[in-house]
């Protein structure tokens, strides 16, 4: 898991199986973005084989915390699967989904 910074926005950058473990650095890598004030986060998913369900609790509830801030999170799904997980639990209606970065990146320019 890596974040990198950018002026108007931050990445996080998940890869392989986002589990229990990785939900919990998810979680903090998040709230210390919104402790630095930045509110448009892209989260780049396209290495990741398996996502469980605390870590996609997480990502709903920052994104609560970072609408009320008017900010975003958006995400970068390139896996079939995982975008079918998304469709399952109707999470693609709570966040925008790119296949790339360039596209997710110029949403926030």
């Amino acid at each position: 898991m890596e974040r990198i910074s950018h002026d108007n926005y931050d990445m996080i950058v998940l890869e392989g199986r986002v589990d229990q473990n990785e939900s919990e650095e998810l979680e903090s890598l998040l709230n210390d973005c919104l402790e630095e004030g930045k509110y448009d986060i892209c989260i780049d998913m396209i290495d990741v084989k398996h996502i469980c369900s605390s870590a996609l609790g997480v990502l709903v509830a920052i994104k609560r915390k970072i609408k009320d801030n008017q900010g975003d999170i958006k995400l970068i799904i390139s896996s079939d699967n995982l975008l079918k997980l998304f469709e399952t639990t109707m999470l693609d209606k709570v966040f925008e989904i790119f296949e790339s970065r360039r596209e997710c990146l110029s949403t926030f320019d």
